[in-house]
């Protein structure tokens, strides 16, 4: 019986515009971004966005990558998410 690839979508890359504690980023996965993101700025997506929500802090969507929930948990066990974000860390010209 052959495996089937892990479904492709999108890993993303969020950037609050005011840290929560230590936190200043958020690495997401999903297959309809958009609608991913209609349920983070509501409070009815991931628990830390919920609290950014409740909280009044905004954020912005900073990066994407095509890819699947191997990349996003590759991306997430780097905690470096700080060195991917390009308000936080500006490409040098």
């Amino acid at each position: 019986m052959a495996t089937q690839p892990p479904p492709e979508g999108e890993v993303y890359l969020i950037h609050l515009n005011t840290p929560m504690s230590h936190a200043q980023h958020y690495i997401g996965w999903a297959k309809e971004v958009e609608k991913r993101l209609f349920h983070h700025r509501n409070g009815t997506g991931s628990r830390m966005l919920a609290v950014a929500a409740q909280r009044g802090i905004d954020f912005d969507v900073v990066r994407r990558w095509i890819g699947d929930r191997h990349f996003e948990r590759k991306l997430k066990n780097r905690h470096k998410a700080r060195m991917l974000c390009p308000i936080c860390n500006p490409p040098k010209s």
